[in-house]
Parts: structure tokens; sequence; C-alpha cells
């Protein structure tokens, strides 16, 4: 227990001394300073539907606490361990349950079984249906990826490396994966994606892998990223954002490093380009879309990885991944406002900013982190940082207004 406790301090000890590094760097050269937004005309409009509070959020933890968006409700976690059952219709609570205990990431599953983790590296099981715990297993170390159901299993990454199959029913330990990570990594862990009878993941040192979900066993290993500079900070390459998968090809991108499609069936590279990301990847039929680690957004072309457009309006607003909605993308960033732009340029179509103020006018909470979630053709469901949750609808205004 002590080596964990002096593996965890260290770790964290060192995440906070790179940040202090590259914060106070970027300030001396005055490169980091997000840009203004400028106005822009035009026909649409986001709209609040409606919002709730849910209790404590990530505020300043960079924690990622995804709702669970189903048919009818949303079920979502305060970093306090109170999950709330939301109606999407209107907003109303359904229910709270009582978890006593500090989340450390998103809420994972389906209909039938709600999957969370927790700070002190337990993954937790709630019954759907009856809403009632089922289980609760301690692993190696904490969560910060959400969970991931695969057939009667769950799938975890924790954040010592490992890769993790529990049987859905009582949470046992089925299989584990482990990697040796880096010294120094990003905060956080790219969710596993799980098809064609394959899981795939994005490591800490730049790796994907294919991994057996019966088993845990390697099925191919390849290097998406490869450090390069002589300091910790500029070897960083860690998978952090999400990966998507389109038929047999799969898409993901690193900080420091490439973005890239990658044949699932022989472990080969289609096409890679440099780039640097730790937002991970969306994809419609043509295009692959990303936020960069400067804040610049990019359609690139799915076939070749060509730019097909970049808007760099946004720079240095600590974008969320894109969020695919119709015709357009959305993404969130640090001033709690929500962009919408299209799909096919990159212009700017509709924004609107999240608020909550205190008697002083101070503005609280505002920061998003999680990407939007689209629900149904027309609405977005956006997490704050202060853990508000809102739905927003996209209108167009009449001809005359």
């Amino acid at each position: 227990m002590k080596n964990n406790i002096t593996y965890s301090f260290c770790r964290h000890l060192l995440l906070i001394v790179a940040a202090l590094f590259i914060s106070a760097c970027a300030d001396d050269d005055n490169l980091d300073q997000p840009a203004e937004l400028v106005p822009f005309d035009t026909k649409h409009y986001l709209d609040v539907a409606w919002h709730a509070e849910t209790g404590a959020g990530a505020e300043e933890q960079y924690v990622f606490l995804q709702p669970l968006i189903l048919n009818d409700i949303a079920v979502t976690a305060s970093r306090d361990g109170v999950l709330n059952i939301i109606s999407l219709k209107t907003g109303n609570f359904e229910e709270d349950i009582e978890l006593e205990t500090t989340i450390s990431a998103g809420i994972g599953g389906n209909e039938d079984v709600w999957l969370l983790a927790s700070r002190d590296a337990y993954v937790i099981a709630v019954d759907g249906h009856k809403r009632t715990e089922l289980w609760r297993t301690r692993v190696s170390s904490e969560v910060l990826a959400r969970p991931v159901i695969y057939e009667n299993t769950a799938v975890i990454r924790t954040v010592d490396g490992k890769i993790i199959s529990l049987d859905l029913l009582d949470g046992k330990i089925r299989w584990q994966y482990q990697r040796t990570i880096p010294d120094l990594t990003l905060r956080g862990s790219s969710e596993p994606v799980i098809a064609r009878d394959k899981i795939f993941a994005g490591l800490a040192d730049g790796r994907l892998i294919a991994i057996s979900p019966d088993n845990g066993e390697v099925i191919w290993d390849i290097a998406l990223a490869v450090p390069v500079g002589r300091s910790e900070i500029q070897r960083l390459i860690d998978i952090d954002g999400d990966a998507e998968l389109y038929g047999r090809v799969l898409y993901a991108a690193s900080f420091q490093g490439r973005v890239a499609a990658i044949d699932v069936e022989r472990g080969q590279f289609l096409w890679a380009r440099d780039f640097s990301t730790h937002t991970g990847v969306v994809l419609d039929e043509k295009t692959l879309y990303s936020s960069d680690d400067k804040g610049h957004i990019w359609a690139l072309d799915r076939l070749n990885g060509a730019t097909i457009w970049k808007q760099e309006k946004l720079e240095f607003r600590k974008l969320t991944r894109p969020t695919i909605i119709g015709d357009y993308i959305a993404v969130g960033d640090f001033e709690g406002y929500v962009h919408l732009l299209s799909r096919y340029d990159g212009h700017f179509v509709a924004r609107y900013q999240l608020g909550q103020f205190d008697h002083l006018g101070w503005q609280l909470g505002t920061g998003i982190i999680v990407p939007p979630i689209v629900k149904g053709e027309d609405r977005l469901v956006v997490v704050t940082r202060g853990g508000i949750v809102y739905v927003l609808s996209l209108h167009e205004r009449d001809d005359d207004f």
C-alpha cells in the first residue's frame, strides 16, 4: 500500500510540475493567450431547453464526468458520488442514488447496467432498472476513462497502465493486461474501442494495441507516435483522446505525435501525418475532425489525411473534442462557450455561453471539458465544470428577423 501511495504521489507531482513549467514557458513567450471571440452574422442560434444542477462538478480537476444518455433519461454523476436520474424531456429529477464515494470518471453502460469508477480505485455497477448497486470491485489504481460494456463484461482502463476485464454479473476480474507507463503522462486515459472481436486502446507510451476481449492477449501492437527531444516534456506522446472506428479502419491521434488511419485486421497504417491533440477524433462518412493542442479545429480527408479546412479563430481556448450534429460540429471551451461550425468549410454558425453567476457577478464553473453529446436531430447535452447539465436546442431565425 505504501508503494502504491508513493507511486501515485510522485506521478501526480510530476504532472503538476510539468503543467507549471509549460504554463510558465507559454506566459513568458505570450503564446497561449486565448483568442478573443469575433461576432458573426448567422440565421441560426442555440437556446437552453432546460438546465439542472447535479451537484459537485469537476471544477478545477481534470475529470471527465460524462453523463450516460439513454432513451428518456440522462444519468449524471456528481464528483461527490451522487447519481442523478433526469428526464431528458423536462429536466425534472426522477431519483438520486447515493454512492458515498468520490467519482473519477464518466458513466458507462447501457439501459441495464450503469458503470462508474471512484478515486479510491473501485469500479461500481448499478442496476439500471432497480436503480440499486450491484457490485463494487477494487482494482489496482484510479480509473479516469469511462468503463465500456462488451457482451457480459466491463472493460476498464487504470492510470497505472492496466486494461482489466470484469464479469458484468458479479464484478470479478476475468483477466488483466498491463503495460509499463512512462514517468510523465497526461492526466487522463482514452476510452477503449471494442469492435470486430477486438479491444483497441491507445497507451501512454504512444502505442496502439489490439487485444482479445476473451483473454487479453495482444493481437497487434504498433507505434502511433515516437518520442523525440531531450526532456521528459518534449518526449510526452500520450494517446489521451478517444479513437473511432469506421468499418475496418481505426482513426486515432496522440499528443505531440501523429493522427493516423490503421487497418485493424492487419495492424498496419493506411496513412499518418504529424498532429498533436489530447481530445481525440470524430468521424463522418468522409471526414475526420479534431481540435489540436493549439485550439485549431481541423477537417481532414478520412481516406488520405489531407486537410479539407482549418479553423484558427478559437486558438488557445482549450477546446473539447468536436461533436457532429447534423450539418455542423460543436465544441465547448474553457469559458463555457458552445461553438457551432459548418462541417463543410468550418465557418461559424452559432454560439452560446453557458453561465452561472454568484451574488457579486463572478462567473462560476462554466468551463467545458466533456465534449457535447447529441440527443436527437437538433439537441446537445452539455456538462460544465460546475456540475450543471444543459440541453441546448438549435433554431433558425425567420427570414424577416
